[in-house]
């Protein structure tokens, strides 16, 4: 699968640039502290210095325009942000560039080695040993194995309903210890909410849609042959079949990874709606919906040890060659560990890559979540492909800066600036949408991408002048623009927050 990019009229022509794997492709005339990967003529009046920006997912391939002064054209219409298709003509200036979009996927076939069922790969993919019904099986047979070693722990409903015999029965009750919680059929009726509510994807009833996110869609779900609650999350946006199939053999390596402050992994299959995850419930939220019940802000002794007990899961997601790509604090979740005690867990680590490589696109759209990209260094914009452990301590940092002000380390508005916009001007603006526009005009203020790359953050005293000078510089080095200024990993970060506290 190619995504191709020719220019076929300007200064360039003839010029082409490929694409087979994830990228972002920034075009304009450039210039200090503004670089592009396309360099348009400076003699052009009509090119900004960064014009438009590319996000590539071969087969997809989103556009979006850098605020430029003159908007870009797609087959002769002014667009801010465009799906590209095959075929398409993006115009800036004296340029055109025509889009190829292949579709041909390089394909290889092997043998399972236990039923010689043939697995369809792609050219480049790792050979399984087993076909992923097989693979099934034998996960299958381990734990039956382990649990008739066991004795089998008591399960009730929160009936009373004595529910060891259904909760054991697939061998993985003590495995998921603590991660899932249990029904009869009977309870699970009163918890369903929503039009989806009762709707099976495979062995899971949907009991009610949690939210939405970039990738997908989250629903806590009932597995009816163990009587066991959990969440699901439905990747959406995924339709090239050998993709998904990729996807989904790329993602069961994680259901092994298991650290106290990482989100567990439970299952993972494909349905006809698109590949899921089957993953641990978290029953508070996560820090975005935290700090929404502490009136914008926590105080520094409740964000800083979430910080430091979530840099530990950054560590052993590290440790596996994972770099997480999205961190924010709605993929902090919160997890009651009794005593009043909220456990931080990272959620979608290794998502947001195999995502792209499976043809989803990660692009916000408009005003929808802007805000959220803030959370991403300048190098992520820039270079997407090799983004290393200090893009993950930055995002980090960054929420850790959220947390205590409730601010962003640049001048734009927060979700809670929106909402209390729409709230005091409900005549000018009924929806986020038109809010967030409104106030960028009144504002004057550039993309979100546009800010990343060419201001400096706002050090965190100059937001709240009490934040202790050492607690101060540890945030500041976090997310410095300059990658070797920073913190080069999470164990790093995390002593010095240490020392701070």
């Amino acid at each position: 699968m190619k995504v191709t990019l020719a220019i076929i009229k300007g200064p360039d022509v003839g010029k082409i640039f490929e694409f087979t794997k994830p990228d972002t492709f920034i075009v304009g005339r450039g210039g200090k502290g503004r670089p592009v990967h396309f360099k348009l003529s400076a003699d052009d009046p009509y090119v900004s210095r960064q014009h438009f920006m590319l996000e590539i997912s071969p087969p997809r391939a989103v556009f979006k325009d850098l605020d430029s002064t003159n908007t870009p054209t797609i087959n002769g219409v002014s667009k801010v942000e465009e799906e590209l298709g095959d075929g398409d003509i993006i115009e800036v200036g004296y340029t055109q560039l025509k889009v190829t979009i292949s579709q041909a996927i390089e394909k290889k076939t092997v043998s399972c080695k236990k039923c010689g069922k043939p697995i369809t790969l792609m050219a480049d993919e790792t050979q399984p040993d087993y076909c992923s019904g097989c693979e099934r099986q034998i996960e299958s047979d381990k734990r039956k194995q382990k649990a008739q070693i066991q004795r089998l722990r008591l399960i009730t409903c929160t009936c009373g309903k004595d529910l060891t015999a259904q909760a054991n029965s697939d061998g993985r009750t003590e495995e998921l210890m603590g991660a899932v919680g249990y029904r009869c059929e009977r309870c699970v009726q009163a918890l369903r909410v929503g039009v989806e509510a009762g709707r099976k994807i495979d062995d899971y009833e949907i009991i009610k849609t949690l939210g939405h996110g970039g990738m997908g869609k989250i629903y806590q779900v009932y597995h009816r042959p163990t009587g066991r609650l959990m969440a699901m999350k439905l990747m959406l946006k995924l339709s090239v079949k050998e993709l998904v199939q990729r996807f989904h053999r790329e993602i069961r390596y994680m259901h092994e990874l298991q650290h106290t402050n990482t989100l567990r992994f439970i299952d993972s299959g494909v349905a006809k709606d698109g590949p899921y995850l089957i993953i641990e419930l978290a029953s508070h939220g996560n820090l975005e919906s935290l700090i929404k019940h502490h009136q914008g802000f926590l105080s520094i002794q409740e964000a800083v040890p979430f910080i430091i007990d979530s840099l530990k899961g950054l560590e052993f997601i590290h440790r596996h060659g994972i770099i997480h790509r999205d961190l924010k604090p709605e993929n902090i979740l919160l997890q009651e560990a009794g005593h009043n005690r909220l456990i931080p867990k990272i959620a979608d680590f290794g998502l947001a890559k195999k995502y792209s490589e499976a043809g989803g696109s990660l692009v916000t759209r408009i005003g929808v979540g802007l805000g959220t990209l803030f959370f991403m260094p300048p190098e992520q914009i820039r270079d997407t492909r090799s983004v290393r452990e200090p893009t993950d301590v930055y995002a980090m940092g960054v929420t850790l800066y959220y947390l205590l002000t409730g601010k962003y380390p640049y001048h734009f508005p927060t979700r809670r600036d929106i909402e209390r916009f729409i709230i005091e001007q409900s005549l000018k603006a009924k929806n986020r949408v038109e809010a967030l526009g409104l106030l960028m005009r009144a504002h004057k203020l550039k993309s979100p991408q546009i800010i990343i790359l060419t201001l400096e953050p706002i050090p965190i005293r100059q937001r709240k002048p009490d934040i202790p000078m050492k607690l101060a510089a540890v945030v500041d080095k976090a997310i410095k623009k300059d990658i070797p200024a920073r913190f080069q990993s999470a164990a790093e970060c995390r002593q010095a927050l240490q020392d701070a506290l």
